[in-house]
């Protein structure tokens, strides 16, 4: 099979698209998780209530890509150990995630950074349940 330039750009961006769901997923378990244990079970409703006296906006679940890294500075209680290099890296991702969300083909070097960004996030996370 020859691979056209339209086939590299697809598979390019199915790619890019599985990565994507990786980082957004394993973000949304990992700030469930360390939110779990800081604040109990039913953090979702207590969180809010313990540090700003109100109850939560939105569910959990409705929440943007962008809305998760406000959690840490919302409540550092709860993500201690966060170094400022994990931030960095996912605040890069921004862009890139917009362009994949909106059909918008990578270039090779957003690719790359893609990927370096998500294997050191998720490495990080998991490493630190």
């Amino acid at each position: 099979m020859i691979v056209t330039e339209k086939n590299a750009d697809l598979e390019l961006m199915k790619n890019a698209y599985g990565l994507l769901y990786e980082i957004e997923n394993s973000l949304r378990s990992y700030i469930h998780r360390k939110m779990e244990d800081y604040y109990g079970i039913h953090w979702y409703e207590v969180a809010p209530r313990k540090e700003y006296n109100r109850p939560p906006s939105r569910t959990f679940d409705s929440l943007n890509f962008s809305d998760y890294s406000s959690y840490f500075a919302i409540y550092p209680k709860a993500f201690k150990k966060i170094p400022r290099k994990f931030l960095t890296l996912l605040h890069q991702l921004y862009p890139i995630r917009n362009k994949i969300a909106h059909n918008h083909l990578l270039t090779h070097k957003e690719f790359g950074l893609l990927e370096e960004n998500v294997a050191f996030l998720v490495n990080f996370m998991q490493s630190n349940l």
